[in-house]
């Protein structure tokens, strides 16, 4: 939909060479600088120069380059959609390791007849949130924080972010907890990019603490592993009430009382915004939601 140079400015802005710019697009490295200049010429902006020897990408420059990258993905829907109306087509989409383990396996058991290919990738938030951005996958199911000025989003459901421990764990008898009480225990922790990690970051943040105020942080990067490091008595965890309610009812795991953690949060599926299949997304968070209550 856009003329050539702005695919060139937006490869530049990827690679952060000329060099590389003209390899990965076979021109020569004169048609690449004369392109960037051209373009910089006809808008009347700035939009990279030389701070020797390094490449700097203006702050108008960053922002052509997100919505060069934003028209690209949506206009090859569109003419996806066009040139193909009545052919079942492939669908990409994310999921956190939390949502994961909640939701994927019924999700994709209920929409595999709509789609003729379907491919899941599962990853932390940040990552996610990336790979929508320059159209690695459509939609990402994601608990956390994102940009609302450059993600659309739908909530799926809210859910209770709890403190957990094993019954045989000290605090497990405690009638209260306190914060302070907790960082006498190993703390198990997802990975930084994680969105679990970034409201319990958050959270301590609030009361002038960190990650690091517990006695030990052991960091793992799968939910499922850290649910059975609880169930071993390793420590003790902060994490979706959905992701143990098994355990919790048949109280393998305990919830702590912990004083002032309070905090719920939206698990949501994110999506550039102005996207041409946007009433479908609506269509499957609906399904979405009615999976996770039918549960």
């Amino acid at each position: 939909m856009l003329d050539r140079r702005y695919q060139t400015f937006l490869t530049l802005v990827q690679t952060n060479s000329y060099t590389k710019t003209a390899e990965k697009l076979f021109i020569t490295q004169p048609a690449v600088t004369q392109q960037i200049t051209s373009l910089q010429n006809e808008l009347k902006i700035e939009l990279v120069h030389y701070d020797r020897p390094n490449l700097v990408i203006t702050t108008a420059g960053k922002q052509l380059a997100a919505f060069i990258e934003e028209v690209t993905i949506q206009s090859n829907a569109v003419l996806d959609h066009i040139k193909h109306p009545s052919i079942k087509r492939d669908l990409h989409f994310g999921a956190t390791l939390s949502f994961n383990h909640i939701v994927e396996p019924d999700l994709i058991h209920s929409i595999q007849d709509q789609f003729a290919n379907i491919s899941c990738i599962v990853a932390n938030t940040d990552e996610i949130l990336d790979q929508i951005s320059h159209g690695g996958i459509e939609f990402g199911l994601v608990e956390g924080n994102f940009d609302l000025s450059k993600f659309e989003h739908l909530t799926i459901y809210n859910d209770n972010f709890v403190a957990v421990c094993h019954p045989d764990n000290p605090l497990a008898q405690k009638p209260a907890v306190s914060l302070t009480d907790c960082l006498k225990y190993p703390l198990l922790l997802r990975e930084k990019g994680s969105g679990t990690r970034a409201i319990l970051e958050d959270w301590l943040g609030t009361q002038n603490y960190n990650t690091s105020d517990f006695r030990k942080v052991i960091t793992v990067g799968d939910m499922l592993t850290i649910i059975k490091m609880l169930t071993a008595n390793m420590g003790i965890s902060f994490l979706y009430r959905s992701l143990v309610s098994n355990d919790l009812d048949n109280q393998t795991l305990i919830q702590l009382p912990v004083t002032d953690f309070n905090i719920e949060r939206e698990l949501s599926m994110v999506f550039l915004h102005h996207s041409f299949y946007e009433s479908q997304y609506q269509a499957l968070a609906t399904q979405i939601h009615h999976t996770l209550m039918s549960k």
